[in-house]
Protein backbone atom coordinates (compact mmCIF):
# COMPACT_ATOMS: atom_id res chain seq x y z
CA UNK A 1 0.00 0.00 0.00
CA UNK A 2 1.26 3.16 -0.86
CA UNK A 3 1.82 6.75 0.49
CA UNK A 4 -0.69 7.83 -2.56
CA UNK A 5 -3.03 5.56 -1.93
CA UNK A 6 -3.78 7.19 1.42
CA UNK A 7 -4.62 10.08 -0.34
CA UNK A 8 -8.58 10.01 -0.57
CA UNK A 9 -11.24 7.51 1.77
CA UNK A 10 -14.28 7.11 0.66
CA UNK A 11 -16.66 5.32 3.38
CA UNK A 12 -19.51 4.53 2.04
CA UNK A 13 -22.40 4.08 5.36
CA UNK A 14 -20.42 6.60 7.36
CA UNK A 15 -23.21 7.72 9.10
CA UNK A 16 -23.99 4.39 10.84
CA UNK A 17 -22.69 2.14 13.58
CA UNK A 18 -19.81 0.78 11.63
CA UNK A 19 -19.27 3.97 9.81
CA UNK A 20 -19.59 6.37 12.86
CA UNK A 21 -16.36 4.10 14.77
CA UNK A 22 -14.47 3.73 11.52
CA UNK A 23 -14.64 7.73 11.25
CA UNK A 24 -13.65 8.36 15.17
CA UNK A 25 -10.49 5.49 14.79
CA UNK A 26 -9.39 7.43 11.48
CA UNK A 27 -9.52 10.84 13.81
CA UNK A 28 -7.00 9.54 16.18
CA UNK A 29 -5.22 7.05 13.76
CA UNK A 30 -0.72 7.82 12.09
CA UNK A 31 -1.53 6.42 9.43
CA UNK A 32 -4.96 8.16 8.40
CA UNK A 33 -5.49 9.25 4.82
CA UNK A 34 -5.41 13.02 4.37
CA UNK A 35 -8.69 12.78 2.84
CA UNK A 36 -11.87 11.80 4.22
CA UNK A 37 -15.11 11.06 2.40
CA UNK A 38 -17.92 10.17 4.21
CA UNK A 39 -21.01 9.35 1.81
CA UNK A 40 -24.60 8.55 2.77
CA UNK A 41 -28.14 9.03 2.67
CA UNK A 42 -27.78 10.72 5.66
CA UNK A 43 -24.48 13.28 6.63
CA UNK A 44 -22.88 13.34 10.01
CA UNK A 45 -22.06 16.05 12.26
CA UNK A 46 -19.40 18.40 10.77
CA UNK A 47 -15.87 17.76 10.81
CA UNK A 48 -12.52 16.28 9.41
CA UNK A 49 -15.09 14.01 7.12
CA UNK A 50 -16.25 15.73 4.04
CA UNK A 51 -20.06 14.47 4.09
CA UNK A 52 -21.87 13.88 0.75
CA UNK A 53 -25.07 12.63 0.51
CA UNK A 54 -25.68 10.02 -1.76
CA UNK A 55 -27.79 7.16 -2.93
CA UNK A 56 -25.68 4.65 -4.08
CA UNK A 57 -28.65 2.57 -5.62
CA UNK A 58 -28.85 5.05 -7.92
CA UNK A 59 -25.82 4.62 -11.13
CA UNK A 60 -25.22 8.34 -12.13
CA UNK A 61 -25.23 9.09 -8.05
CA UNK A 62 -22.41 6.61 -7.72
CA UNK A 63 -20.49 7.38 -10.33
CA UNK A 64 -20.67 11.18 -9.33
CA UNK A 65 -19.27 10.28 -5.98
CA UNK A 66 -16.19 8.58 -7.58
CA UNK A 67 -15.90 11.02 -10.37
CA UNK A 68 -15.95 14.20 -8.04
CA UNK A 69 -13.03 12.20 -5.23
CA UNK A 70 -11.52 10.05 -7.05
CA UNK A 71 -10.79 7.92 -4.15
CA UNK A 72 -7.51 5.79 -3.98
CA UNK A 73 -9.75 3.45 -1.11
CA UNK A 74 -12.80 2.76 -0.66
CA UNK A 75 -14.48 0.84 2.46
CA UNK A 76 -18.07 -0.18 1.32
CA UNK A 77 -20.09 -0.01 4.47
CA UNK A 78 -23.65 0.50 3.26
CA UNK A 79 -26.32 -1.25 3.30
CA UNK A 80 -29.57 -2.25 4.30
CA UNK A 81 -29.43 -5.26 7.31
CA UNK A 82 -33.21 -5.99 7.71
CA UNK A 83 -37.29 -5.54 6.32
CA UNK A 84 -39.41 -7.18 4.15
CA UNK A 85 -39.35 -5.89 1.55
CA UNK A 86 -37.17 -7.33 -0.71
CA UNK A 87 -36.80 -5.06 -3.67
CA UNK A 88 -35.35 -2.67 -1.51
CA UNK A 89 -32.72 -5.33 0.14
CA UNK A 90 -31.71 -5.99 -3.25
CA UNK A 91 -31.12 -2.45 -4.72
CA UNK A 92 -29.18 -1.44 -1.17
CA UNK A 93 -27.01 -4.69 -0.87
CA UNK A 94 -26.87 -5.58 -4.53
CA UNK A 95 -27.00 -2.65 -7.10
CA UNK A 96 -25.59 -0.03 -5.08
CA UNK A 97 -22.13 -2.19 -4.47
CA UNK A 98 -22.69 -3.16 -8.13
CA UNK A 99 -22.96 0.84 -9.21
CA UNK A 100 -20.17 1.61 -7.02
CA UNK A 101 -17.73 -1.12 -7.97
CA UNK A 102 -18.87 -0.09 -11.65
CA UNK A 103 -17.85 3.65 -11.38
CA UNK A 104 -14.42 3.05 -9.70
CA UNK A 105 -13.77 0.67 -12.29
CA UNK A 106 -14.89 2.95 -15.06
CA UNK A 107 -12.32 5.87 -13.30
CA UNK A 108 -9.48 4.24 -14.47
CA UNK A 109 -7.67 4.18 -10.96
CA UNK A 110 -6.20 1.09 -9.64
CA UNK A 111 -8.47 1.85 -6.24
CA UNK A 112 -8.69 -0.87 -3.52
CA UNK A 113 -12.26 -1.79 -2.50
CA UNK A 114 -12.94 -3.09 1.19
CA UNK A 115 -16.48 -4.51 0.90
CA UNK A 116 -18.35 -5.79 3.70
CA UNK A 117 -20.37 -8.49 3.93
CA UNK A 118 -21.63 -10.48 6.98
CA UNK A 119 -20.93 -14.12 9.03
CA UNK A 120 -24.91 -14.69 8.31
CA UNK A 121 -23.67 -15.38 4.69
CA UNK A 122 -22.78 -19.02 6.38
CA UNK A 123 -26.25 -19.95 7.11
CA UNK A 124 -27.51 -22.16 9.61
CA UNK A 125 -24.53 -24.30 10.65
CA UNK A 126 -24.79 -28.02 11.36
CA UNK A 127 -23.23 -29.28 14.41
CA UNK A 128 -23.13 -28.14 18.12
CA UNK A 129 -20.16 -26.05 17.92
CA UNK A 130 -18.87 -24.74 15.12
CA UNK A 131 -15.52 -22.85 14.32
CA UNK A 132 -16.07 -21.42 10.72
CA UNK A 133 -13.18 -20.71 8.25
CA UNK A 134 -13.72 -18.96 4.81
CA UNK A 135 -13.74 -22.30 3.02
CA UNK A 136 -17.18 -22.69 4.73
CA UNK A 137 -19.78 -23.33 1.85
CA UNK A 138 -22.16 -19.93 2.18
CA UNK A 139 -25.98 -21.16 2.95
CA UNK A 140 -27.13 -18.20 4.60
CA UNK A 141 -31.15 -17.95 3.06
CA UNK A 142 -32.42 -14.97 4.34
CA UNK A 143 -32.64 -11.81 2.60
CA UNK A 144 -29.47 -10.21 4.10
CA UNK A 145 -27.26 -13.27 3.78
CA UNK A 146 -28.38 -13.69 0.09
CA UNK A 147 -27.95 -10.27 -1.12
CA UNK A 148 -24.43 -10.12 0.73
CA UNK A 149 -23.35 -13.06 -0.77
CA UNK A 150 -24.11 -11.77 -4.36
CA UNK A 151 -22.58 -8.64 -3.28
CA UNK A 152 -19.51 -10.39 -2.44
CA UNK A 153 -19.75 -12.66 -5.55
CA UNK A 154 -19.80 -9.49 -7.99
CA UNK A 155 -17.19 -7.74 -6.26
CA UNK A 156 -15.05 -10.33 -6.59
CA UNK A 157 -15.58 -10.62 -10.57
CA UNK A 158 -14.14 -7.07 -10.36
CA UNK A 159 -10.84 -8.77 -8.54
CA UNK A 160 -10.63 -11.81 -10.75
CA UNK A 161 -10.64 -9.65 -14.37
CA UNK A 162 -7.88 -7.21 -12.65
CA UNK A 163 -10.08 -4.19 -12.68
CA UNK A 164 -9.67 -3.21 -9.24
CA UNK A 165 -8.32 -4.44 -6.41
CA UNK A 166 -11.31 -5.96 -4.04
CA UNK A 167 -10.99 -7.25 -0.67
CA UNK A 168 -14.74 -9.05 1.02
CA UNK A 169 -15.08 -9.03 4.76
CA UNK A 170 -17.28 -11.45 6.81
CA UNK A 171 -17.78 -9.90 10.10
CA UNK A 172 -19.31 -11.92 12.85
CA UNK A 173 -21.23 -10.17 15.47
CA UNK A 174 -20.53 -6.91 16.40
CA UNK A 175 -21.00 -5.22 19.92
CA UNK A 176 -19.89 -1.55 20.95
CA UNK A 177 -21.51 2.03 21.85
CA UNK A 178 -23.73 3.14 19.45
CA UNK A 179 -24.92 -0.37 18.32
CA UNK A 180 -28.60 -0.34 17.31
CA UNK A 181 -30.74 -1.20 20.22
CA UNK A 182 -32.65 -4.52 17.83
CA UNK A 183 -29.13 -6.50 18.50
CA UNK A 184 -28.37 -8.06 21.26
CA UNK A 185 -26.57 -6.79 23.62
CA UNK A 186 -27.99 -3.59 23.25
CA UNK A 187 -31.32 -5.21 23.30
CA UNK A 188 -30.88 -6.56 26.73
CA UNK A 189 -28.94 -3.65 27.94
CA UNK A 190 -31.74 -1.10 26.65
CA UNK A 191 -34.67 -2.94 28.52
CA UNK A 192 -31.89 -3.28 31.86
CA UNK A 193 -32.22 0.62 31.90
CA UNK A 194 -36.13 1.00 30.96
CA UNK A 195 -36.29 -1.24 34.56
CA UNK A 196 -34.00 0.77 36.20
CA UNK A 197 -35.91 4.00 35.13
CA UNK A 198 -39.22 2.34 35.89
CA UNK A 199 -40.18 2.11 32.45
CA UNK A 200 -40.50 -1.71 32.37
CA UNK A 201 -41.26 -4.29 34.48
CA UNK A 202 -38.65 -6.88 33.24
CA UNK A 203 -36.19 -8.25 30.47
CA UNK A 204 -37.87 -10.19 28.28
CA UNK A 205 -35.20 -12.73 26.84
CA UNK A 206 -35.34 -15.23 23.88
CA UNK A 207 -32.55 -18.77 23.87
CA UNK A 208 -29.99 -17.69 26.06
CA UNK A 209 -28.08 -21.17 26.12
CA UNK A 210 -26.58 -20.55 22.26
CA UNK A 211 -22.93 -18.87 22.30
CA UNK A 212 -21.67 -16.56 19.32
CA UNK A 213 -18.95 -14.59 18.62
CA UNK A 214 -18.42 -11.15 19.65
CA UNK A 215 -15.88 -8.34 18.43
CA UNK A 216 -16.08 -5.01 19.72
CA UNK A 217 -16.52 -2.29 16.61
CA UNK A 218 -13.73 -0.46 17.98
CA UNK A 219 -11.15 -3.12 16.91
CA UNK A 220 -13.12 -4.59 13.83
CA UNK A 221 -12.92 -0.88 12.00
CA UNK A 222 -8.92 -1.39 12.87
CA UNK A 223 -9.34 -4.29 10.82
CA UNK A 224 -10.84 -2.93 8.07
CA UNK A 225 -8.63 -0.20 7.95
CA UNK A 226 -5.72 -2.75 8.50
CA UNK A 227 -6.90 -4.67 5.05
CA UNK A 228 -7.08 -1.63 3.24
CA UNK A 229 -3.56 -0.57 3.70
CA UNK A 230 -1.87 -3.64 3.76
CA UNK A 231 0.58 -4.02 1.29
CA UNK A 232 0.28 -7.92 1.86
CA UNK A 233 -1.41 -8.85 -1.96
CA UNK A 234 -4.98 -9.52 -0.72
CA UNK A 235 -7.25 -8.08 -3.33
CA UNK A 236 -9.88 -11.49 -4.61
CA UNK A 237 -9.54 -12.53 -1.24
CA UNK A 238 -12.25 -13.25 1.61
CA UNK A 239 -11.57 -12.84 5.50
CA UNK A 240 -13.41 -13.57 8.40
CA UNK A 241 -13.23 -10.74 10.83
CA UNK A 242 -14.08 -12.77 14.19
CA UNK A 243 -12.57 -12.80 17.62
CA UNK A 244 -12.32 -16.72 17.99
CA UNK A 245 -13.86 -16.93 21.11
CA UNK A 246 -17.55 -18.08 22.20
CA UNK A 247 -19.22 -16.06 24.56
CA UNK A 248 -22.34 -17.60 26.08
CA UNK A 249 -25.30 -15.48 25.60
CA UNK A 250 -26.69 -16.37 29.22
CA UNK A 251 -22.96 -14.98 30.57
CA UNK A 252 -24.01 -11.75 28.42
CA UNK A 253 -27.30 -11.33 29.89
CA UNK A 254 -26.22 -11.88 33.76
CA UNK A 255 -23.32 -9.13 32.79
CA UNK A 256 -26.02 -6.86 31.73
CA UNK A 257 -28.70 -7.52 34.37
CA UNK A 258 -25.40 -7.00 37.46
CA UNK A 259 -24.84 -3.50 35.53
CA UNK A 260 -28.08 -2.35 37.02
CA UNK A 261 -26.75 -2.74 40.52
CA UNK A 262 -30.44 -4.21 41.80
CA UNK A 263 -32.33 -7.06 41.08
CA UNK A 264 -33.84 -7.40 37.55
CA UNK A 265 -36.49 -9.91 36.72
CA UNK A 266 -36.39 -11.97 33.64
CA UNK A 267 -38.99 -13.64 31.66
CA UNK A 268 -38.36 -15.77 28.54
CA UNK A 269 -40.79 -14.53 25.61
CA UNK A 270 -41.29 -17.43 23.27
CA UNK A 271 -41.69 -14.89 20.58
CA UNK A 272 -37.88 -14.37 21.13
CA UNK A 273 -37.35 -18.01 20.71
CA UNK A 274 -36.20 -19.30 16.91
CA UNK A 275 -35.77 -22.84 15.78
CA UNK A 276 -32.78 -22.30 13.79
CA UNK A 277 -30.64 -20.87 16.82
CA UNK A 278 -27.40 -22.78 16.59
CA UNK A 279 -25.85 -23.71 19.90
CA UNK A 280 -22.20 -22.20 19.39
CA UNK A 281 -20.68 -20.72 16.11
CA UNK A 282 -17.19 -19.20 16.73
CA UNK A 283 -15.12 -17.66 13.33
CA UNK A 284 -11.89 -18.17 12.69
CA UNK A 285 -9.88 -15.12 11.78
CA UNK A 286 -6.33 -16.84 11.27
CA UNK A 287 -5.81 -15.63 7.63
CA UNK A 288 -6.72 -11.82 8.78
CA UNK A 289 -4.28 -12.30 11.38
CA UNK A 290 -1.66 -13.43 8.95
CA UNK A 291 -2.15 -11.10 6.05
CA UNK A 292 -2.64 -7.70 8.69
CA UNK A 293 -1.41 -8.49 12.10
CA UNK A 294 -4.81 -7.63 13.47
CA UNK A 295 -5.91 -8.99 16.73
CA UNK A 296 -9.11 -7.97 18.88
CA UNK A 297 -7.88 -5.85 21.99
CA UNK A 298 -11.10 -5.24 23.61
CA UNK A 299 -12.63 -7.77 26.11
CA UNK A 300 -16.44 -8.11 25.50
CA UNK A 301 -16.89 -7.28 29.18
CA UNK A 302 -15.17 -3.79 28.75
CA UNK A 303 -17.39 -3.19 25.74
CA UNK A 304 -20.58 -4.54 27.45
CA UNK A 305 -19.62 -1.34 29.97
CA UNK A 306 -18.99 1.55 27.55
CA UNK A 307 -21.94 0.15 26.10
CA UNK A 308 -23.95 0.74 29.36
CA UNK A 309 -22.14 4.06 29.60
CA UNK A 310 -23.47 4.89 26.50
CA UNK A 311 -27.23 3.96 27.50
CA UNK A 312 -27.11 5.74 30.68
CA UNK A 313 -25.83 9.06 28.97
CA UNK A 314 -28.69 9.21 26.59
CA UNK A 315 -31.36 8.66 29.39
CA UNK A 316 -32.34 4.54 28.61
Amino acid sequence: MTAERHGTLVITGAAGFVGSHLVAHLAAASDAPSRVVGADLRVGAPGAVEWVSCDLASAPEAAALVKRFAPHTIIHLAGLAAGGDLHACFAANVQAAANLLAAAAAAGEAARVVIVGSAAQYGVTTGDYEVVDEGRPLLGRTPYAVTKTLQERWALAYADSGALEVVCVRPFNLMGPGQPPGLVPAAFLQQVAEVVDGKRAEVCVGNTATSRDFTDVRDAVAALWALATTPARVTGEVFNLASGQAVRIADLLEACLALAGRPVPVRRDAARLRSEDVPTIVGDAGKLRRATGWRPRISWQQSLHDMWNVVRQRGG
